[in-house]
């Protein structure tokens, strides 16, 4: 169940130009700790440009963006690490020819002072990966020593989710999650999403696919063209009605279905 509280992240009117071109269109929308929220539409349609609004990478022409209770006055790209987002993509965020336990702490690094001269200390990040990889569901013949070219695509986002996790990040975006998975690995990243949200962080769930995450979701929030065209309960509308206001662009749905 979705937590009922003031919205961890809220976006007000935003617009967003590029030149000429109008790449948000005056988009509102809460998002809460507890929950977990499919950002649905086709390439296009303006959901990676909104994420990289909240992670400080583009700064919206008007409107605002909120971030529990203070408004953001500066977009810069250290705003995600200021508050607490970890943005999980399929095909980058790990060096495949780095170890788990590098990749685990990459930027983050811990270090110790022997004589007075700070190194690296690998004794610590391999500790403490080890612990949360087995955690999170890798082999028991992975070592985090191993390099993470070994590993299999659900078990890359199963270190990338782990780290989000040990960070104590607030915000997890997944971004096309599963995309080349095998069933397995789907059904095993899917089960971290929820796992994320039952701890209480807010899971931004990124895909095509609207009748994955309607499994998942609490509400779904389309876009289509720059516009936010719905922002549906789950238990209120149906993975069918959802996708035919897809189908639609966004023009009434006269039939709101139970699930």
């Amino acid at each position: 169940m979705a937590s009922t509280t003031t919205p961890l992240i809220q976006v007000k009117n935003l617009h967003l130009y590029f030149g000429a071109f109008h790449a948000l269109k005056d988009v509102s929308v809460d998002f809460r700790a507890g929950e977990l929220i499919g950002l649905v539409g086709d390439n296009g349609a303006g959901k990676t440009t909104l994420i990289r609004v909240l992670c400080g990478i583009h700064t919206p022409s008007s409107g605002e963006v909120w971030f529990d209770g203070r408004k953001v006055e500066k977009f810069h790209p250290k705003l995600a690490i200021d508050e607490g987002i970890e943005t999980i993509q399929q095909s980058v965020g790990l060096c495949d020819n780095l170890s788990i336990a590098r990749n685990f702490y990459l930027g983050r690094e811990p270090v110790k002072r022997i004589l007075g001269i700070p190194i690296l200390d690998f004794a610590l990040m391999r500790e403490k990966s080890t612990k949360v990889i087995r955690e999170f569901g890798l082999r028991d013949n992975v070592s985090a020593d191993d390099e993470v070219e070994r590993l299999s695509g659900g078990e890359r986002q199963s270190v990338k989710i782990g780290r989000a996790v040990e960070f104590k990040n607030r915000v997890v975006i997944m971004d096309e999650p599963t995309n080349h998975l095998s069933v397995r690995e789907r059904e095993h990243v899917n089960e971290l999403a929820v796992s994320l949200k039952e701890q209480g962080l807010l899971v931004i769930y990124i895909t095509h696919d609207i009748f994955q995450v309607h499994k998942l979701a609490d509400r779904i929030v389309i876009m289509e063209n720059g516009e936010k065209i719905e922002d549906a309960s789950t238990h209120t509308m149906s993975a069918e009605a959802l996708e035919e206001v897809i189908r639609q662009g966004g023009r009434k749905v006269t039939k709101k279905e139970p699930v």
